[in-house]
């Protein structure tokens, strides 16, 4: 009969025992991890029967298992290789994995490569999905991304929008671009027409850009050369557009410097500013044209610009003293490589007497109305500060109460540890004492 009694208190305390563990994993595996799963090609255009690898990266998280599910289009590709131990279905690859070394071995980056055969001209898509897992068995919130494949030449949008933009402006003499655009994203700062200089970064892959440059007059001539053929290093992309009656001709240079190493590269400012007075527009290293206006007073001004990477240089020029009307300041930032640059330019008008003055009344009125509008909110403010008061009164008495409940459940679980704690022991000692009997 004490042998019945005793497996009993062993079976309840089992059964507490993993209670409590299911209650701590399960908590565990409420706190998810989030990430990307995404696809990246080698070649982005392929002709027919030509290879193309397509690889699976995860961002944001490392993982120790997965099962993939990746979709292709089996009419334009056809599958030739990848890791052992997949299975193919029609248009879906299903790929089980999980780290052998128990966790200890994660992936992250690219962590798989598939190689597909076009078979057929056109715009394929591969989309991926699936379940992934950290090293501490927590499923992953997952955002995966897709990847298009072009197989043969088809008319590029930039093909598309060029013919159905064109230049408006009838003056037989204007040689302004309309609109400006590259095949490929970065360039800083935003197209504006009278902006003619522009900078861009590509990595070592990138060896043609296409240009879209509409002039303002549809007759004017719009010549492009440098986008072709890009080398490593600095090239300069050269838009020359030459009016309609040959009076007038603008050039518009993009400066592309190809490199896979971005931070050698890098001419963007970190700061940018004028003492005591405010940049038009607010300062951001993508914008290189500015506006300040300062008062008649003012000789000089202190400029700070530093650079985002502490080996570039910096280089300003500008005028010892402030004339009235426009003061042109250029900084130009020479990157660490020695050889790429940017150029940011401030334009600081300097205020005449008369306008000084008038600035002045100005100034005394709108420091009226803010007085008038202050004094107004002020007064409503006092009226509102004691709803205020008492509604944090009771946030308090809430929060107080919160933490009441908090602590109960906390001696509580604390309560529960003491009585399996007990139960333990007097098990144990039930034991020795049948042992010594």
């Amino acid at each position: 009969m004490k042998e019945k009694k005793l497996n009993s208190k062993n079976k309840l305390l089992i059964i507490l025992i993993l209670f409590f563990i299911y209650v701590i994993s399960s908590y565990k595996t409420y706190a998810n991890t989030s990430g990307k799963v995404f696809l990246e090609s080698n070649k982005d255009v392929i002709n027919i029967d030509e290879e193309v690898e397509i690889s699976v990266n995860v961002e944001n998280f490392k993982t120790a298992a997965f099962t993939m599910y990746l979709y292709f289009d089996e009419e334009k590709f056809e599958y030739v290789s990848g890791p052992e131990n997949i299975n193919t279905y029609g248009n879906r690859i299903i790929y089980v994995w999980y780290d052998t070394n128990g966790g200890n071995s994660p992936r992250s980056g690219k962590v798989e490569t598939f190689i597909f055969r076009a078979k057929e001209n056109g715009l394929a898509t591969f989309n991926i999905n699936g379940e992934f897992y950290t090293e501490k068995g927590q499923e992953v919130d997952v955002e995966f991304k897709e990847k298009q494949i072009q197989i043969g030449k088809e008319e590029t949008t930039l093909e598309k929008q060029a013919k159905e933009e064109v230049g408006q402006d009838e003056n037989e003499s204007n040689s302004k671009l309309q609109n400006l655009r590259l095949s490929t994203e970065g360039m800083v700062p935003e197209f504006q027409n009278d902006i003619y200089d522009y900078y861009l970064t590509v990595k070592n892959e990138v060896k043609d850009i296409e240009v879209l440059a509409i002039a303002e007059n549809n007759d004017a001539q719009v010549e492009i050369t440098g986008n072709e053929n890009l080398q490593e290093g600095l090239n300069k992309i050269k838009v020359q557009v030459t009016s309609k009656d040959k009076t007038s001709n603008s050039i518009y240079v993009i400066n592309v410097t190809k490199t896979d190493d971005i931070e050698s590269v890098n001419t963007n400012l970190e700061t940018l500013a004028i003492e005591n007075y405010l940049l038009y527009p607010a300062f951001d290293n993508n914008i290189t044209n500015y506006n300040v206006e300062v008062s008649n007073t003012l000789e000089k001004i202190n400029l700070l610009a530093i650079p985002e990477n502490e080996e570039a240089a910096v280089e300003i020029k500008k005028d010892d003293i402030l004339k009235e009307g426009n003061n042109e300041i250029k900084i130009t930032v020479t990157a660490k490589n020695g050889y790429t640059k940017k150029e940011y330019n401030i334009n600081v008008y300097k205020r005449n007497s008369e306008e000084e003055t008038k600035y002045k009344e100005e100034q005394k009125e709108n420091q009226e109305k803010l007085n008038q509008i202050y004094e107004i909110q002020r007064t409503s403010n006092s009226k509102e500060n004691e709803g205020e008061k008492e509604q944090q009164e009771g946030i308090k008495n809430n929060e107080e109460k919160g933490k009441e409940e908090r602590n109960h459940l906390v001696s509580f679980f604390v309560l529960i540890a003491i009585v399996l704690i007990l139960a333990s022991v007097s098990i144990l000692l039930e034991k020795r004492k049948n042992k010594d009997k």
